[in-house]
């Protein structure tokens, strides 16, 4: 039975089963050889993709990079190719940029999702995820450094990519700049113009360059490369016009031949060009400032022209456009720019579009003429400060020392209240020197009596006459170190509450003290409005600390007398109030505004500068 068994076995062919280490192998040779053969940027990051999963022996794997724009990250490979369900890896790769770590997530049957990010100097260019078989921390501590590894490759290309594009972008900004600097090296608009036209020429290797400025909104022909002196009129002048013209109304750069087909752009001027001419290619790029078109640039050559070559000429007209503009406006006089001027403005306001001018003009024009001719109460303002219609002062009545003070500064106080009180010692002892000596003399006087001394009597007399006299002036002055008030009012000024024990000098005002009921209103008012005050006319007052309250004055005195002040000169101006109010106090300030009749409102608000004119011109004039 063996024997037979073992010819059955013989006459059937042999299965070999294939081994997963060759398997493996072969996918990474395969993988290696895709990414040794790529060309683009696309190529590269599938077949680097495919030899990193085929390394690690991972089922599934996705490559985001930064989107050009550096708005976001889209996909740049996945593999194997064909459609999966990748969503579980795309929330890995976010988790991993959010992180800017290695994430691993644990996915069914046993795998893990793990993702890596790729920076390059501390900039996060994108992330690499992949499904692979569960792993100890070891194994994804290798699996990690495996993806920091692969990731070399890719910043690599990305740095290449970056300075390559860097390189490109410097050197398109090198030539537009030389070109500014040949428009700068010159002076006046035509030399400048052709210099940087034919360094244009030469650079594109072109055969014409033409450069035009807008003239009543159509392009005209300023310079040509190559040359000084051109017919404007010619048939090439016109036929390079109206190609200038088909890009000037459509607002847009344009080439023949397209650089894309079906960019919905007429080309019929730029095509009659090219015929007359026997041009293989021709570029023409608006020049604009401010949002504006002010010209246009007109290429012709023998070939046609390419995306890099649009983007140095638009480049250029960025530049140019401005520039062609400044100088224009350099050249012409100021009877020209004036005029210039007045025909933009009248455009703005008469010409088609500008709704805004429009409307500023028509609303600037009815307040013109409603101020014209509308009147209203001309009042003259001051700045205003409350003062009693007396004060009195309380000045020291001889030389000493404060001892005491009851009130300050805003107190109310009654008629003979006690303000304060000055030291009265050396007072006290006079009056007892004077006391204690007129008893002595009193004395006397009995003994000369009793001795019936005449002479002796009548020279005691007048000693005690004379001691009650000094007794009496001691107690006039111990009554005025007490200084009361004269009346009911409040404290002005005067805070001797820091000063005790103080000295005071005969005659210093210590106090100054203003009635309650009766206040007068100084007005301090410019000397251009004094010619408008009259005494009687009537007003308001608004304080500051009543912002609410108009209290009603009339004019009383107009002083003659000016003060100068902040460069300017004052009159004082006083009035009376009209009606009362229980929280006025001396010292309060506002404004007041006296009304001086109805005059016309425009005279109302230009009346200062129509003045300062008035003073210029008489100045000035002879």
């Amino acid at each position: 039975m063996s024997s037979s068994s073992a010819g059955s076995t013989e006459g059937r062919p042999h299965l070999q089963v294939a081994d997963p280490a060759r398997l493996r192998a072969a996918a990474e040779d395969d993988a290696w050889s895709r990414f040794a053969a790529a060309g683009t940027v696309e190529a590269f990051c599938h077949g680097w993709l495919a030899v990193t999963c085929a390394r690690i022996d991972a089922a599934d794997g996705i490559l985001v990079l930064a989107s050009p724009d550096g708005r976001g990250f889209v996909p740049a490979a996945a593999w194997p190719d064909g459609r999966r369900d990748r969503a579980k890896l795309a929330e890995a790769v976010e988790s991993a940029l959010e992180k800017r770590a290695l994430v691993a997530t644990p996915a069914a049957d046993n795998r893990l999702h793990v993702a890596q990010p790729i920076e390059l100097e501390g900039q996060m260019l994108g992330a690499v995820a992949v499904d692979v078989a569960a792993l100890d921390e070891r194994g994804l501590q290798s699996l990690s450094r495996d993806l920091t590894w692969g990731a070399g490759w890719l910043e690599a290309l990305l740095r290449r990519t970056m300075s390559t594009q860097d390189t490109e972008s410097a050197a398109r900004m090198r030539k537009v700049f030389d070109l500014f600097s040949a428009a700068l090296e010159h002076h006046g608009f035509v030399p400048a113009a052709t210099a940087t036209i034919t360094e244009l020429a030469t650079m594109l290797d072109c055969d014409r360059v033409a450069l035009a400025s807008l003239d009543r909104k159509r392009p005209r022909v300023k310079a040509l490369s190559h040359t000084v002196n051109f017919e404007k009129k010619s048939e090439l002048t016109r036929a390079i016009e109206q190609a200038m013209e088909e890009a000037v109304d459509q607002r847009t750069s344009i080439a023949w031949p397209a650089l894309q087909e079906g960019d919905g752009h007429v080309r019929r001027a730029h095509e009659r060009l090219a015929q007359t001419q026997g041009s293989k290619g021709i570029l023409t790029v608006p020049l604009v400032r401010l949002g504006e078109t002010v010209g246009a640039l007109c290429l012709e050559r023998n070939r046609p022209f390419e995306a890099a070559d649009l983007d140095l000429v638009e480049g250029l007209a960025g530049l140019l456009g401005p520039l062609t503009e400044i100088q224009r406006d350099a050249e012409r006089g100021p009877v020209a720019r004036t005029w210039e001027g007045m025909k933009s403005l009248w455009g703005r306001f008469f010409g088609p579009g500008h709704a805004a001018w429009k409307l500023a003009g028509i609303v600037v024009a009815a307040l013109v003429l409603f101020f014209s001719f509308a009147t209203g109460d001309y009042r003259v303002a001051a700045d205003t400060r409350i003062e009693g219609a007396i004060q009195r002062a309380l000045a020291a009545p001889f030389e000493g020392y404060v001892r005491e003070a009851l009130v300050r500064p805003g107190d109310v106080v009654k008629k003979d209240q006690l303000i304060a009180r000055l030291d009265d010692r050396d007072f006290q002892l006079e009056r007892l020197k004077a006391a204690s000596r007129r008893e002595q003399l009193v004395k006397q006087h009995r003994e000369a009596l009793a001795n019936h001394d005449r002479t002796q009597i009548r020279v005691i007399g007048s000693q005690i006459d004379q001691a009650e006299a000094e007794l009496n002036i001691a107690q006039e002055k111990l009554s005025r170190t007490e200084l009361r008030a004269p009346f009911d009012g409040i404290v002005v000024s005067g805070d001797l509450s820091q000063q005790l024990g103080a000295p005071v000098q005969r005659g210093q005002v210590l106090f100054e003290v203003a009635p309650l009921e009766d206040y007068r209103v100084v007005l301090k008012v410019d000397e251009r409005d004094i010619r408008d005050l009259t005494v009687g006319q009537d007003g308001n007052l608004v304080l500051t600390s009543m912002p609410s309250t108009r209290l009603p004055v009339r004019v009383a005195r107009i002083t003659p007398v000016s003060t100068p002040e902040d460069g300017r000169n004052y009159f004082r101006v006083e009035a009376k109030l009209q009606q009362g109010a229980e929280r006025l106090r001396p010292g309060m300030e506002g404004v007041a505004k006296i009304t001086a009749g109805n005059r016309k409102l425009i005279w109302i608000w230009t009346r200062y500068l129509v003045d300062w004119v008035r003073l210029e011109l008489w100045t000035v004039l002879p």
